[in-house]
């Protein structure tokens, strides 16, 4: 018989489920944000995956697929703004640090659709913002949503096709975004989409209070109120990829300064 004082089976279920889902690192994390969480919700901790993906301009879908997508860009007063589940003010100031937004259509009805910021982008869950290199062939993309009545079909892979062509067209080669260490499923959703990890970034918010340990530069900060300046290149696509396959990297690579 257990002593009165055991925890049920359910509880160490539940304790050792974020480590069997995450791994040992990750799945520690997890549980210290959650109680971090459950003390205050002034308290909390963000486990970020920086992550960089080619913009080649190749079709994603076979050309029966997309003979009804039309791809156009939704910005301040489109009609389509009111379907997006973001409240006004932050698709407000998503337009105000220059973000623009792509939606895809088929026949006429919305699918999905994504943000993207040029050059920089401020992150809008803690205090930093993402500067990239080469800039002028970079974006950082942020809220790829799918509608739910699209969500079983090829609406994400719509989107990306959309995205991918639009992109390419204006020059850009390089689309940078963040993965919250915990997504799953936006994880297995990227994998075949040519996606690499250029850094990690942990922020534990304190109240006014954030500290930031990065794998990219400025590395480590304390912050009260400015906002860190994250680094991010796309050197990795060009580490990972055979000779014969790799993404080219445009001549200011290596020569562009950072963005302060």
């Amino acid at each position: 018989m257990s002593g009165a004082g055991a925890p049920p089976s359910s509880l160490w279920g539940r304790l050792a489920s974020p480590f069997r889902e995450f791994g040992g690192l990750a799945g520690s994390l997890y549980l210290i944000d959650r109680l971090l969480r459950s003390l205050s919700p002034r308290l909390g901790l963000y486990v970020y995956e920086l992550m960089v993906q080619p913009i080649t301009g190749r079709a994603l879908l076979g050309p029966k697929l997309v003979r009804d997508l039309q791809f156009d860009e939704i910005g301040p007063g489109h009609p389509a703004l009111a379907l997006m589940p973001a409240r006004e003010d932050i698709k407000a100031a998503r337009f105000a640090q220059g973000a623009r937004c792509l939606g895809v259509w088929r026949r006429g009805e919305l699918i999905g659709y994504l943000w993207f910021c040029a050059a920089r982008y401020e992150e809008d869950e803690v205090r930093c913002t993402y500067h990239l290199q080469p800039a002028a062939a970079s974006i950082f993309d942020f809220d790829l949503y799918v509608m739910p009545a699209h969500r079983m079909g090829i609406g994400f892979m719509a989107v990306w096709h959309g995205a991918n062509q639009y992109l390419h067209a204006q020059g850009i080669r390089y689309t940078f975004s963040r993965l919250t260490r915990f997504n799953l499923a936006s994880r297995k959703a990227h994998a075949h989409l040519g996606w690499k990890r250029v850094g990690r970034a942990v922020f534990l918010h304190a109240g006014p209070v954030e500290l930031m340990v990065a794998t990219v530069r400025p590395w480590l900060a304390v912050t009260t109120t400015g906002r860190v300046p994250l680094h991010l290149q796309p050197q990795v696509l060009q580490q990972a990829a055979p000779a014969s396959s790799a993404v080219p990297a445009p001549p200011s690579l290596k020569r562009e300064p950072p963005h302060d």
